[in-house]
């Protein structure tokens, strides 16, 4: 069966299974790998550099114009063809969104099927297809510097990356290890982006360790005066986590000047954050990140058993992206906040 993936691309779907020699085969490295770029901006840019400082193969970076049309000043470019690439990486939510979008195989396996009557059949045959898509998709297009990929991705297709959904269960427990009396946490985010991970997150036990969690709602600026209101003056730290909508600097730093006025730390996740005066943040190195794609990479390249085995997988669960941890002194000492007795080895401090 052939199922189209990109614009001209054609993949050969055999039999019930894809890997019959082995259930993470090597591919070959002898071509060059695609990095499809959302946007020219610097944290991508460096991701990208990262990640090419890291990999042995030569890499084509195609960008978006503004119609999210690919081109590329490379030599070795030739358009998004898959089979031209050991692999393709899309840096960012658009450029998933580019691969996402120009796949058709959900119109493919309806339409190879429409002739079926008994509607159990039909149901068997598109799972069937839509696994052995997924296993081809999972080892060769992987994705990095996505915020909530699983909004992209579609339902049944498992492929692999490195999210920005930076705060997991070992993210949250190097805050309690670093600030052992935080036990009511507030996280700060607008539900219409950030709902569903927040229930995700409780339910698979991301917040482990901490008593109370409170979700505190931002969808716009006026909505700091009802944070109050949100029990956000009963917690023992605020926690902001990626959101497209909480990114305005002056509400960060509104909340942030809040917050130590009623002598509560807050966390954030970038470099903002820190200069504003949160007493810890998270912040993401994008070159290491690109180190961290190479090394996925070459694992699923030369077919590390150590790696996922794609072929006994529905779904690819994302890495978490490598960050450092910054303690803003100064804030700490103005709050008085006690140390764990161990602190993570990624913990910096500075003024």
């Amino acid at each position: 069966m052939l199922i189209t993936l990109l614009p001209g691309l054609i993949v050969t779907v055999q039999a019930a299974s894809i890997y019959a020699a082995s259930d993470n085969p090597p591919i070959a490295s002898n071509l060059p790998v695609a990095v499809i770029i959302s946007r020219e901006i610097k944290p991508f840019i460096e991701m990208v550099e990262g990640f090419e400082s890291a990999i042995d193969q030569p890499v084509v970076r195609i960008f978006l114009d503004q119609n999210s049309n690919p081109f590329s000043h490379d030599p070795l470019y030739k358009d998004t063809l898959i089979d031209n690439y050991s692999f393709v990486i899309a840096v960012g939510p658009s450029a998933l969104s580019y691969i996402v979008q120009n796949n058709n195989w959900a119109n493919d396996k309806i339409s190879k099927n429409s002739h079926t009557v008994d509607n159990q059949l039909l149901t068997d045959d598109v799972k069937l297809k839509s696994n052995q898509l997924s296993l081809s998709i999972a080892r060769k297009v992987l994705y990095a510097m996505v915020l909530n990929p699983e909004t992209i991705i579609p339902e049944g297709v498992s492929i692999c990356g490195i999210s920005l959904n930076l705060f997991s269960e070992d993210t949250v427990s190097k805050i309690i290890q670093i600030f052992p009396s935080v036990r009511k946490l507030g996280v700060l985010f607008d539900p219409e982006n950030n709902s569903e991970w927040f229930k995700r997150a409780k339910n698979s036990g991301v917040f482990r360790g901490i008593t109370t969690v409170l979700p505190l709602y931002i969808r716009e600026q006026a909505d700091i005066s009802s944070l109050n209101k949100q029990d956000g003056s009963n917690v023992d730290a605020l926690l902001f986590i990626p959101d497209k909508t909480v990114t305005s600097p002056t509400i960060i730093s509104h909340i942030i000047k809040q917050s130590i006025a009623k002598k509560i730390p807050v966390i954030g996740y970038n470099s903002f954050f820190h200069k504003s005066g949160a007493a810890l943040s998270f912040i993401l190195d994008y070159r290491l990140i690109g180190e961290q794609m190479a090394q996925k990479v070459m694992a699923i390249s030369r077919g590390d058993s150590s790696q996922e085995k794609f072929s006994h997988r529905k779904s690819c669960e994302p890495s978490t992206p490598a960050y450092h941890i910054t303690l803003n002194r100064a804030v700490v000492e103005l709050l008085e906040l006690d140390f764990g007795s161990s602190l993570p080895s990624e913990l910096r401090v500075e003024p």
